[in-house]
């Protein structure tokens, strides 16, 4: 083998790997596990929590979408003036099954005091991620996103793996971003931060 070839086999490996870390919950070569929503070809993320201070917060994209409920459009921007909770998942992503019961239950102890969108991603149809909801007794919207056009929306502090949460202020700034699961209690404190002012 060739130096040449040899050093751009090493550099495909490495934008592979990146790739796959950047996915968060990933599939086999063929994409089949996504499609299917079997764990097989599944790549873990292990959580990274980014807080940006506020002198440094950019204004967060506007996401809108159908809901996987009842099919009207959710528009982030309705809910100007509130911390917003976003999170990104897959009914086909097991780390998403683990940390649903968590965010409801967060959403829950929060009430007023944050509105909470979800954004689901990757699933071809909506029959999976619909029964997600039904499963877990979500109660907070979800706008359906297969294609992934909103979550790309958010190009200054990506939601890259999923999981991912992102908290944005009452100004509209984006203020935290989780990639990976998050605790009840975790994603109770950070809120209760943003809303202070923090």
């Amino acid at each position: 083998m060739s130096v040449r070839l040899r050093s751009l086999t090493a550099a495909a490996a490495v934008i592979i790997s990146a790739l796959l870390v950047i996915s968060g919950c990933s599939t086999d070569s063929a994409g089949r596990d996504a499609q299917t929503g079997t764990e097989n070809g599944y790549v873990g993320h292990d959580q990274q929590l980014t807080r940006v201070p506020v002198a440094k917060r950019v204004k967060a994209p506007v996401i809108s979408g159908p809901s996987l409920t009842d099919g009207k459009t959710i528009d982030s921007a309705d809910y100007a003036g509130k911390v917003l909770v976003i999170n990104v998942w897959g009914s086909w992503c097991p780390p998403c099954r683990k940390e649903a019961p968590d965010l409801q239950t967060a959403s829950d102890k929060l009430g007023a005091k944050a509105q909470f969108i979800g954004i689901n991603s990757r699933d071809p149809a909506k029959a999976a991620p619909q029964a997600f909801l039904r499963a877990h007794k979500i109660t907070y919207p979800s706008i359906y996103d297969p294609d992934g056009s909103q979550v790309v929306k958010f190009d200054n502090l990506p939601p890259s793996a999923i999981p991912s949460t992102l908290v944005i202020d009452e100004q509209g700034r984006l203020a935290v971003r989780i990639l990976g699961t998050i605790s009840t209690d975790t994603l109770v404190d950070i809120v209760d931060d943003v809303a202070a002012g923090k």
